[in-house]
């Protein structure tokens, strides 16, 4: 600490000639006193205490990101070459070594010991000598000290958060002052001097509650204190640094974050955005009237380079970075439903799900009717991708496929999971191109979330809980969340929601350690292997009916009604007998499944295929018993390359046809076009709970006998 708090001034730069206000900084030949003899080179000096926040996103070190250290995901570089997530999962942390503190890549601040201590010093420094600067405008400098107390918040609590309770400073370090005096506080003292630092940026007239001038990108808002303090607050409460449950704590959390949503949601002033999938691929627009009115801070620089995230079949990759796992995929509702699909495991390795048999997911075809939030985060087999040279490109991460699966290293191009990232990926930006997107630091979405969690620990599943709640599903085309769930189940349902909302937003890292479950969720984690079975449906236009009789051939008093049908708003309806037929194309000595539902009425009807090489094959259904499901299963000839399916219901017979389905019968018996197998991608050995909180660096262990002696447990 003495060497990065007393850090010379000398190293610190000065861009006068920019017109980004936060791009100028002072010059290193500068006494401190000449820095704040004007009002331009006090808010020059400003500028350098934001430079202490991190770039976070794709910008650790070898372009990872930290999803790559949580079950959100797997690094594509372990196994490749030594990288920040291949040394975290082995346990390599240490108070003398930390994975996430290496540099690299084009980001800044990845040790975030040195830089939040930095950060904090280069704060006091501006608040102890802005008194004695003159502005022409008192509102501006009022705002200025705003700005540096909050920025003095923020890095103590993204200090804390990882390294636990820390010495509170506000005043610079004299050369002279003697480190060996400084003590560890509670972590509750470090959040309540966190929360009267926010509160006072609160009630200060002069700080914006929103940026609107463009040049003003990446200056704190009033808003980033309504959030700053709810999330402290949050934390404080959570079971980490909360073990006798003090509902106090959860009450203070609740109201700090509804008291952040009232102050936002007023006059319009924040609201959820439209597309959430949308959302993540540009940066915030900043003026008056914005488009983006959910984002609460955003880090103004450090791009995606897309050839660190793309697919193999997009030319030029040469790196996927982290690609999402099982568990991720696993924790997205059904839509239609809105019921988890998957709801635990019932072996330690994750290859056996629960199935939710009530939610519609479907084994055989997992990727269908998920939660849209799904589809905007990962890339799966079948996904199109908008577009590969000009055209769209269906993933094929089967064995096989153009995107395949590759298990074993060296491979850094494929995925190792069955799945790439597809959250803030613009698909259709070329792979030399930089996407807009930008790491979104705080958003409204997390207050509503955490509102629901903490005033649900107070009260109980309230009305409020569900509105909080059901906004960000209902953002997201998700229905609502039953009635009358109990608290722990919200508890559940609460924690799921967070999961998918915020995923890859740098969350999950941190949620598992303050609920303390880190040792239920990163042990391992898990992917998917798709093989071809050559099983599969058979395109047929029309087959429900919906375009008329179109693609068919009608006879006798077949007639497409609209008043009765299985599904969709149409059918064939028999008034009395009658008969349809169309020509598919088949492969010859293949085996077929052919699928129709019907509701006979009166007598009987038939349904079937003919000219495929043998004998007609068909079912029959006998009136009474509503829709039916018929099946027709038949081989095509050794030369056959096209069939008639059919429908034929004799004189006075009556009843309706509906939903024509064809498809390949794989080796085994089933019709799917795929077959779909779990197996453990990586095991870990950083759950224990001396990795919820980071060492103390053993260099300022060993200058302070406080943090010698009470290190963090474990260490």
């Amino acid at each position: 600490m003495k060497r990065t708090i007393i850090w010379g001034f000398s190293c610190l730069f000065f861009l006068a000639c920019t017109t980004d206000p936060l791009d100028i900084t002072p010059d290193g030949r500068m006494s401190i006193d000449d820095v704040f003899a004007s009002e331009i080179q006090a808010e020059a000096y400003l500028n350098t205490v934001y430079l202490s926040i991190p770039t976070y996103f794709v910008h650790y070190s070898g372009w990872s990101w930290l999803a790559g250290l949580t079950d959100e995901a797997r690094d594509s570089e372990t196994g490749n070459q030594p990288s920040m997530a291949s040394s975290w999962v082995i346990g390599s942390l240490t108070p003398s070594y930390n994975p996430m503190a290496q540099p690299g890549s084009s980001g800044r601040g990845q040790d975030r010991y040195t830089t939040f201590w930095q950060g904090i010093r280069d704060a006091n420094v501006f608040l102890s000598y802005i008194d004695g600067v003159s502005y022409a405008n008192d509102e501006k400098k009022q705002r200025q000290i705003s700005e540096a107390k909050l920025l003095r918040a923020f890095f103590y609590f993204e200090l804390i958060k990882q390294f636990g309770p820390m010495p509170i400073v506000t005043e610079p370090f004299t050369p002279t002052f003697d480190y060996t005096q400084l003590t560890r506080p509670s972590f509750q003292q470090c959040i309540n001097f966190i929360v009267d630092e926010c509160d006072q940026v609160i009630a200060s007239p002069d700080l914006p509650i929103r940026i609107t001038i463009g040049n003003e990108r990446g200056r704190f808002s009033k808003a980033v204190a309504f959030i700053l303090k709810s999330q402290s607050l949050l934390y404080n409460a959570s079971p980490l640094w909360n073990p006798e449950n003090s509902i106090e704590k959860w009450s203070a959390a609740a109201s700090a974050a509804k008291e952040g949503l009232d102050a936002l949601l007023a006059g319009g002033q924040y609201r959820l955005a439209d597309d959430y999938g949308d959302y993540f691929l540009n940066a915030s627009d900043i003026n008056v009237s914005p488009r983006d009115r959910e984002t609460i801070f955003e880090i103004k620089d450090g791009d995606i380079p897309l050839t660190t995230t793309g697919l193999p079949s997009k030319v030029g990759s040469w790196m996927i970075g982290s690609v999402p796992s099982q568990e991720l995929v696993d924790s997205y509702d059904m839509q239609s439903t809105g019921m988890p699909a998957i709801l635990g495991y019932e072996d330690a390795d994750h290859l056996i799900p629960i199935v939710n048999n009530d939610s519609g997911y479907d084994e055989a075809n997992p990727y269908v009717d998920r939660d849209p939030r799904f589809y905007a985060t990962v890339w799966y087999n079948g996904a199109a991708y908008d577009n590969i040279n000009g055209k769209v490109h269906t993933v094929e991460t089967f064995v096989g496929g153009a995107d395949q699966l590759i298990k074993s290293a060296p491979n850094r191009i494929n995925t190792h999971t069955g799945y790439y990232l597809r959250k803030f990926i613009d698909p259709s930006l070329a792979i030399n191109q930089m996407s807009a997107a930008k790491f979104k630091k705080y958003r409204l979405a997390e207050l509503y979330l955490n509102f629901a969690e903490a005033e649900n620990e107070v009260n109980g599943p309230t009305n409020e809980v569900y509105e909080a709640i059901n906004a960000i599903r209902n953002r997201a085309d998700m229905p609502d969340l039953p009635a009358a769930l109990d608290r722990e189940t919200m508890r559940n349902r609460i924690r799921r929601e967070r999961r998918v909302e915020m995923v890859w937003e740098e969350h999950r890292f941190w949620d598992v350690r303050r609920w303390k479950i880190l040792d239920q969720t990163d042990k391992l984690v898990t992917g998917m292997e798709i093989r071809q079975t050559g099983g599969g449906k058979v395109n047929i236009s029309n087959p429900g009916f919906e375009d008329g009789n179109q693609g068919w051939t009608f006879q006798g008093e077949a007639t497409v009604q609209t008043n009765e049908s299985h599904a969709g708003g149409a059918a064939v309806e028999m008034p009395n007998g009658g008969h349809i037929f169309r020509t598919v194309n088949v492969t010859p000595n293949t085996d077929y499944m052919l699928s129709v539902w019907v509701n006979a009425t009166a007598e009987w009807g038939l349904v079937g295929v003919r000219d495929h090489g043998y004998a007609e094959a068909n079912a029959m259904q006998s009136a009474g018993g509503g829709w039916v499901q018929k099946t027709v299963r038949f081989t095509t000839g050794p030369t056959t390359e096209t069939a008639t399916i059919f429908s034929w219901w004799p004189g006075g017979s009556a009843g309706f046809v509906d939903d024509f389905e064809l498809a390949r019968v794989a080796e085994g018996g089933g019709t799917s076009e795929f077959s779909y197998n779990r197996f453990v991608v990586e095991r870990r050995n950083a759950w224990q709970d001396k990795f919820l909180i980071f060492p103390i660096p053993i260099t300022d262990a060993s200058i302070v006998p406080d943090f010698r002696l009470n290190q963090n447990p474990g260490w």
